[in-house]
């Protein structure tokens, strides 16, 4: 049960709507198919309505459903509306699928997407916070000896791609085929580790030079120690300015004399050595401890001492091994990112469905491939891209996205289309009603029975809302499923009832079934009627409409007699009324004469005809079509008199309208001319029922405040004659 209790936008729902409290509950039938008609004239707010179930800026709503109550409807209904104007089907491919492998592969397809993301972040994180890998510039990255593999990391820690380069089935791959293998290290290889991460990411690594320095010779120079013992000589004298040693406190030694011989010792042994030696052995100097877990200061000062370039590559070796840990540890942790998941064996389900061939096995997809290739001659198709992702193509063209003028369609087929995709979307949304308006309104009589077809059968699984003030529309639903849905009338308009006003079964059949309308007029409807004569009148252009329909010329012509305003003949519509549909317990008088003047005469103002507890609709549709005759016999009346119009040239109510305002070029003529041709209650083919016996459009065409306001606009014409 769907119950509103406000509804608010601007100021076109009447004060009963906030809140609401009468005509304000929605029940979904529970016969299988669990469809709402809501049904109501031109300017009742249908599109307002959808507005702000739509969460419109602006329009307000609470209502309650199964138990919770909303104060939005974006969570709750799906609203499909103004196909006509959409210029594109807005949506993937996944948006309009709900069924079979399709289903399974788009399913599999966000969860790889997903986890795609997950396994980015987290090696990013553990190569960080493990291994000092930041960035895809990271010089670390250059000890990854598998190439692949570095440039997938590299690619997973660049700031801005984050391994969008690769598919996590490719990360899967290449990641899955690294060995685990268990290494143990030593705390002395341990502190070496964290020295040559220190290193490799400082600005001006030692290491990298030491290597260098290995592929040169070492030529010996035993004074190259000096140049440790200067240089820390040199620190303590150019801090102290003392002449007094301040380790053993010999006096006058002079310390700017012994700066400057220690400075130029130092220099000399410096300026003997290599030049790329020269600054690795200042740097090493400054900035290695002598217990680094290298050794690297003692080894690189004996190896030039002596000239044993043997220390050097001792010292090359050690690193490699520490390289060697190091990319086994990284590439140990990458080994180890999919362990416990079941991310493997859904990517390997993926492959396979992306191997296999797609195909459109969903019901409603196939329907629409149906309804495509014999009413537009173009096939719908399903493809993969280079990409492997699907995509649905029309006559191999793309369509989702494109605008109408790209597509080689006909409006017909454009709004058809769009529709029925936006039904499939509403049957993949979350949202448990579907709200439709209006849905065949721009179709021909094919597309209709289409279009009907789709909201039953491809939204069952939906409740469904559908606004309308179509009858061929309830029909069309009646036919595809009996009973299928429940009728409301919306009403608002100030001063009446106001709300969704539930149809009864007996009114709501006979809106749809012309049989169930007649059977109606010729039994129940007599222990019901409360002005035997407004009815009469009322039904007057029906019954016209009936007799000509069954071929009684003889009471077709009496009855004209009182549908236009220049007759003046009194016609027995009583006898009328018995001859097409009986007399069920003499609730019709025998005789009834009524003329042109006689109805004119009358009112419907504050009269019920019907009992409205049985018969709401009728009894609202018989006061319209009252007021739609007495108006036209009005209009008739005045003009064929005002302006002495020969009534044999001029028969209809258009014609006398023309001939009344002849003249093209007098714009007084113009303007009452389209004054009166513009009116619905004048010009309209329901005063006659001429083919069409839909009793109940007038009554659902214009609201009653609309109708009051246009019978005073006429009526104020008529008296300003």
């Amino acid at each position: 049960m769907l119950k509103f209790n406000s509804i608010e936008n601007a100021e076109i729902f009447t004060r009963d709507f906030r809140p609401l409290t009468k005509n304000n509950e929605i029940n979904f039938p529970s016969c299988g198919e669990e469809i709402v008609a809501i049904y109501g004239p031109n300017g009742t707010g249908k599109t307002s309505l959808i507005k702000v179930l739509s969460g419109t800026k602006g329009a307000k709503v609470k209502f309650e459903f199964e138990g919770t109550k909303y104060t939005s409807g974006a969570t709750v209904f799906h609203v499909i509306n103004d196909q006509n104007n959409r210029n594109i089907i807005v949506g993937e491919t996944k948006d309009f699928f709900l069924g079979d492998n399709i289903k399974r592969e788009f399913e599999l397809q966000k969860l790889l997407s997903d986890a795609h993301v997950t396994i980015v972040n987290e090696v990013i994180s553990k190569l960080k916070s493990n291994h000092s890998i930041s960035s895809a510039s990271s010089p670390l990255l250059a000890l990854i000896t598998e190439t692949e593999i570095a440039e997938i990391v590299k690619d997973i820690v660049n700031n801005k791609s984050k391994g969008a380069k690769y598919e996590t089935a490719v990360i899967f791959k290449k990641f899955a085929a690294i060995p685990l293998v268990n290494q143990d290290v030593s705390e002395e290889q341990q502190a070496k580790l964290v020295f040559l991460k220190s290193d490799y990411t400082s600005k001006d690594p030692i290491i990298q030079q030491i290597e260098n320095m290995a592929k040169k010779a070492v030529v010996a120079n035993p004074q190259v120690h000096e140049v440790e013992e200067n240089s820390e000589a040199i620190r303590i004298l150019d801090r102290f300015h003392k002449d007094q040693c301040i380790v053993c406190d010999s006096e006058d030694i002079d310390w700017k004399t012994l700066l400057s011989a220690k400075t130029d010792n130092r220099t000399k042994v410096i300026e003997a050595l290599d030049k790329d030696v020269q600054a690795l052995i200042q740097k090493i100097i400054a900035l290695i401890p002598d217990n680094n877990p290298f050794n690297i200061k003692i080894l690189l000062l004996e190896a030039i001492s002596n000239g044993d370039k043997s220390k050097i590559d001792t010292l090359v070796t050690d690193f490699t091994t520490i390289k060697k840990i190091f990319e086994r540890q990284v590439m140990n942790e990458l080994a180890t990112v999919f362990v416990g998941s079941d991310l493997p064996a859904k990517m390997e389900e993926y492959q396979k469905l992306l191997d296999e061939k797609p195909e459109i096995t969903d019901e409603d997809m196939l329907y629409i491939d149906e309804i495509i290739n014999n009413s537009m001659n173009k096939k719908l198709s399903l493809k993969r891209d280079d990409k492997k992702n699907l995509r649905i193509t029309l006559a191999n063209n793309e369509f989702l996205g494109k605008a109408r003028d790209e597509l080689p369609l006909s409006t017909g087929e454009q709004n058809f289309l769009s529709l029925t995709f936006e039904f499939l979307k509403a049957k993949n949304s979350p949202c448990p009603i579907v709200i439709i308006d209006d849905p065949i309104s721009s179709f021909d009589s094919i597309y209709k029975n289409k279009v009907v077809y789709a909201i039953v059968k491809m939204l069952h699984h939906k409740k469904r809302i559908v606004l309308t003030h179509n009858t061929d529309l309830l029909r069309l639903l009646d036919g595809q499923y009996k009973r299928c849905y429940k009728l409301y009338l919306l009403n608002n308009t100030e001063g009446e009832e106001n709300g969704f006003i539930p149809l009864n079964n007996k009114e709501q059949e006979m809106l749809i079934s012309l049989e169930k309308l007649l059977t109606a007029f010729r039994g129940a409807i007599f222990d019901h009627i409360k002005n035997v004569n407004i009815f009469l009148i009322s039904m007057i252009p029906f019954m016209r409409g009936y007799a000509n329909i069954i071929n009684n010329e003889t009471l077709t012509n009496l009855l004209t007699q009182v549908m236009h305003g220049y007759k003046n003949d009194k016609i027995d519509i009583a006898k009328a009324y018995i001859e097409l549909f009986g007399n069920k317990n003499g609730k019709i008088p025998d005789s009834y004469e009524v003329s042109v003047p006689d109805i004119l005469a009358k009112t419907v103002d504050g009269v019920n005809i019907l009992d409205t507890t049985q018969y709401l609709l009728l009894d609202k549709t018989l006061r319209h079509s009252f007021t739609y005759l007495f108006l036209r016999l009005l209009v008739e009346k005045k003009l064929v008199e005002k302006f002495d119009i020969d009534t044999n040239q001029h028969k209809q109510l258009g014609q006398i309208i023309s001939a009344a305002y002849p003249d093209e070029n007098d714009i007084t003529q113009i303007r009452n001319r389209i004054r009166l041709t513009s009116k619905k209650t004048l010009i309209n083919e329901f005063n006659h029922f001429e083919g069409n016996l839909s009793i109940f459009q007038p009554a659902i065409d214009i609201t009653d405040h609309a109708l009051g306001k246009e019978r005073t606009e006429v009526v104020a014409f008529v008296s300003s004659l």
